[in-house]
């Protein structure tokens, strides 16, 4: 009998899931490359000044901002595949406008487009993973997915880091522009599993509200990927300033985010069999306790070692955090809101990100590094609060409640398909 349940269940590992995962790992490496490669490249053939040279990175957020809304609420009227290759065709389009672009604002348009093109794509191809994982290995799957971005955090930066030392921005042109060129092919070999949108879902189209952009069931696991994106941030921003503030400037400063990637990388995999067996609570406790503690740690670091096993704690956290909020935000939505939950989940997470360095950064002049350090670990413990407030206590990730929930989803995307066939035969 359980060969047979064995033998009934979908597999995981197929073309389509492997060549999604192959885009988004290029996707999230040309991003990281470029943030990095933007704000060198806007000061030395622009002249622009810091902040100006930060707006250029920066807009890259605004930009995919901008699209994800949108993109979650229409991605199954428009066709998942037709907006994943309309996304990845403007992508690799975008890459060329930069080495074009005669002056400082039209990079700026550039550099806007471009997050725009990166929203749709990787909001597509999350939708499109999503659909392909079934049910039952959706922690699994969602954590081989992320492994990606993971692998992108250490790959990009390093090799923007190489690229601006030797001032040869020709070349991240050509090593993104390659990569995008390889993410435009690849997304025409992928097969994505369309939803029968019904007639009345059509007509809703005329309808605006925020239930419609936003999945109201994945706001709360959303909402504390922000926290954890406000932490993470942080130290994204601040590191190479604290680290010289406090004269650790060897291994522990220029391999923090190797150890960083290396836990977080072993994390990915491990999440998604933990939250498929257990539930998601054994996943989202555990993981913001490691990163209050990782800010506990590096606040109060003053030499290389401390740093890096800051680093590892952070990495278990925050890559923890990450692909279990988003596994459990696909789970909380209804199938027909599978693109809207994904959508929400990076909004928040981006909007985490994105606010961290801005809120927290305008402390340190008054309190100092370690102090704000130390605020972004509260915020985590404050994260473990309010998830057993909006999540915990009504047993909501149990994997008995989790299992019930799959089970129920299953029933509906049964019914919804009958009632579409029922429609269409009677139109005729």
């Amino acid at each position: 009998m359980a060969t047979e349940k064995a033998a009934a269940q979908p597999s995981l590992w197929n073309r389509n899931y492997l060549f999604t995962i192959a885009v988004n790992l290029l996707v999230y490496s040309v991003h990281f490359l470029l943030m990095l490669w933007s704000t060198a490249y806007a000061m030395e053939h622009f002249g622009a000044s810091l902040s100006m040279a930060g707006l250029a990175s920066g807009l890259f957020i605004v930009g995919a901002l901008f699209a994800r809304i949108p993109a979650g609420r229409f991605i199954d009227f428009v066709g998942r595949r037709r907006m994943f290759l309309v996304g990845t065709s403007l992508f690799f389009l975008m890459i060329l406008g930069y080495l074009a672009s005669p002056s400082l604002a039209v990079f700026n348009i550039v550099r806007f487009v471009h997050g725009v093109s990166f929203g749709m794509t990787s909001t597509a191809a999350s939708t499109i993973v999503a659909a392909l994982i079934p049910l039952s290995k959706m922690g699994t799957g969602i954590g081989y997915f992320t492994l990606g971005v993971t692998i992108a955090s250490a790959v990009g930066p390093f090799l923007a880091m190489n690229i601006t030392s030797a001032h040869a921005y020709g070349l991240g042109i050509e090593i993104t522009g390659t990569a995008a060129f390889v993410i435009f092919l690849l997304s025409f070999l992928i097969k994505a599993p369309e939803r029968t949108v019904l007639p009345q879902e059509k007509e809703d189209l005329k309808h605006i509200s925020f239930d419609r952009f936003f999945a109201i069931k994945s706001l709360a696991i959303s909402f504390i990927a922000l926290m954890g994106g406000v932490c993470y941030s942080t130290v994204l921003s601040f590191l190479g300033a604290y680290t010289s503030s406090i004269g650790v400037t060897g291994i522990g400063a220029t391999c923090f985010f190797l150890c960083f990637a290396l836990t977080s990388f072993i994390s990915r995999p491990l999440t998604g069999y933990l939250l498929d067996n257990y539930g998601g609570n054994v996943v989202v406790y555990p993981s913001l306790l490691s990163m209050a503690v990782a800010m506990a740690i590096i606040a109060n670091a003053t030499s290389d070692i401390p740093m890096l096993i800051g680093a590892l704690f952070l990495g278990f956290g925050y890559g923890t955090v990450t692909a279990s909020c988003h596994a459990l935000a696909v789970h909380c939505a209804p199938i027909h809101q599978v693109g809207v939950a994904t959508s929400t989940y990076f909004v928040l997470l981006d909007f985490g990100i994105g606010v961290g360095p801005y809120t927290l950064g305008s402390f340190v002049p008054s309190f100092g590094f370690s102090i704000v350090y130390l605020i972004a670990g509260a915020l985590a413990l404050v994260g473990m609060g309010l998830y057993y407030i909006m999540i915990g206590r009504f047993g909501r990730f149990t994997r008995h409640q989790m299992d019930r929930t799959a089970e129920a989803k299953q029933i509906v995307a049964q019914r919804r398909e009958h009632f579409y066939k029922e429609a269409m035969a009677a139109s005729h």
